[in-house]
């Protein structure tokens, strides 16, 4: 299993990093019918979801690696006066309960390791939700450019360094569909959504975003 390695916010800051994703809403109002209070964000970065799932009435766990993040975050707190709890470490190994969270977000995360890393943070994820609770996650697609770019150091047929950009030697894992399924064979899968998107450089993205439930 590699080293984990948090992002540097400070070259990696944005204005987009910033705005909550538009695939969250609809999550917000599923899991408030849903009775749901316990949300973890997991990676939560700058805090951009983190800060909206708490304006909406959520008890919120905010996780992650890089301390500049958190840091950044600590003080949108502090001016908003916001009830988040955050938390500094690695996601191989969270500091929560067993079946202590209702409903947990990992948007662009879990795929910053190796197939052993991977297989052990969703563990980890079924470990800390509560019977029934549910998740959203992100997988890298192998459709991508990223993953088509022989620039980009490869390891085996998963794995990649990128070799340009504010992620350098941070690693990246790439997932076709049925390998996704099978990561997420100990969980009901409620939804899987392929979603792409092309850049003016004909850069492109490719993700499967999966909403699932703890069994």
């Amino acid at each position: 299993m590699i080293k984990s390695k948090a992002w540097n916010w400070k070259i990696a800051k944005a204005p987009w990093w910033e705005r909550p994703s538009s695939s969250v809403y609809p999550l917000i109002k599923r899991w408030q019918e849903e009775g749901f209070k316990k949300f973890l964000d997991l990676g939560c970065g700058l805090g951009r979801h983190s800060i909206l799932f708490a304006q909406k009435g959520f008890e919120v766990e905010a996780f992650d690696l890089s301390k500049s993040g958190i840091e950044d975050l600590k003080e949108t707190i502090k001016k908003q006066k916001l009830p988040i709890r955050l938390t500094v470490g690695d996601m191989l190994s969270l500091p929560y309960k067993d079946d202590s969270v209702d409903c947990l977000l990992a948007y662009h995360v879990i795929y910053h390791t190796d197939e052993l890393g991977i297989k052990r943070i969703i563990s980890e994820i079924k470990r800390v939700l509560k019977p029934n609770g549910e998740f959203f996650l992100d997988f890298n697609s192998k459709n991508s450019s990223a993953f088509k770019n022989k620039k980009n150091k490869h390891i085996g047929r998963n794995l990649l360094f990128k070799t340009e950009s504010h992620e350098i030697g941070i690693p990246h894992y790439y997932s076709d569909k049925k390998e996704v399924e099978n990561l997420l064979k100990d969980f009901e899968i409620i939804k899987i959504e392929y979603k792409e998107k092309t850049f003016p450089d004909n850069y492109q993205s490719a993700y499967y975003f999966v909403l699932g439930k703890k069994i």
